[in-house]
């Protein structure tokens, strides 16, 4: 399996309505394309409940829904389908160790991927108020917030949020970019990449944060 190998891809997160938009990650010739033109739609900001708001990632385009995925990699002989990828993340998240092993994996990804990132300026709250969704592995952001520790990944418009709280007595706070009722974080952004997404939904599995608000 190649980067270059068609697939369909997660293109965007709709927080209000249509969760994931998928969209293929090359180019195709004219004649498949009117093929799988029928389950495509080509979306606007407007299309969206709430505009820009609640949408993470790049809605403009053709996208499909989740539930057109199958037919379009059938009708286009797609081997690297959606199944198939969550089948493999399925089998080795199944597994005790494989799981710890894979975790690790995505979180060494995540890390190097996220601090190549930008690092602007920026409120917690105000991350918050305007995220799609955020995610707090193992809720060590609940249980670490008063304190100053944990984590968190942030959705929000403009991109994806690599959160790490510090703010405890013995932290470095000159290092923060983000402003916090905790003391201060450290945030690196990333515009969104499917690629991102996976490796955020593993390594959190998916754990919604629950803790004290945020604003």
């Amino acid at each position: 399996m190649t980067d270059n190998e068609l697939k369909l891809e997660t293109k965007c997160y709709d927080a209000c309505e249509y969760g994931y938009l998928y969209g293929l990650n090359k180019k195709i010739p004219d004649e498949d394309w009117e093929k799988v033109k029928p389950y495509m739609r080509k979306w606007k900001r407007m299309d969206f409940v709430e505009g820009n708001i609640k949408v993470t990632g790049r809605p403009e385009g053709y996208r499909c829904l989740e539930e057109d995925v199958a037919k379009v990699e059938e009708i286009l002989g797609i081997t690297n389908t959606l199944a198939k990828r969550r089948a493999n993340i399925e089998e080795k998240m199944s597994d005790p160790i494989k799981k710890v092993q894979f975790k690790d994996q995505c979180y060494n990804w995540l890390n190097m991927l996220f601090k190549s990132g930008t690092q602007p300026k920026q409120d917690l709250s105000r991350l918050a108020i305007h995220s799609t969704k955020i995610y707090d592995p193992a809720d060590s952001f609940k249980n670490g917030a008063e304190d100053g520790y944990g984590e968190l990944f942030i959705y929000t418009p403009h991109g994806m949020w690599y959160v790490i709280n510090n703010g405890s007595d013995a932290a470095n706070k000159s290092l923060n970019n983000l402003e916090s009722k905790f003391g201060g974080a450290i945030g690196y952004r990333l515009m969104y990449a499917d690629t991102v997404d996976t490796l955020i939904r593993v390594y959190t599995e998916e754990n919604e944060y629950t803790g004290p608000q945020l604003y």
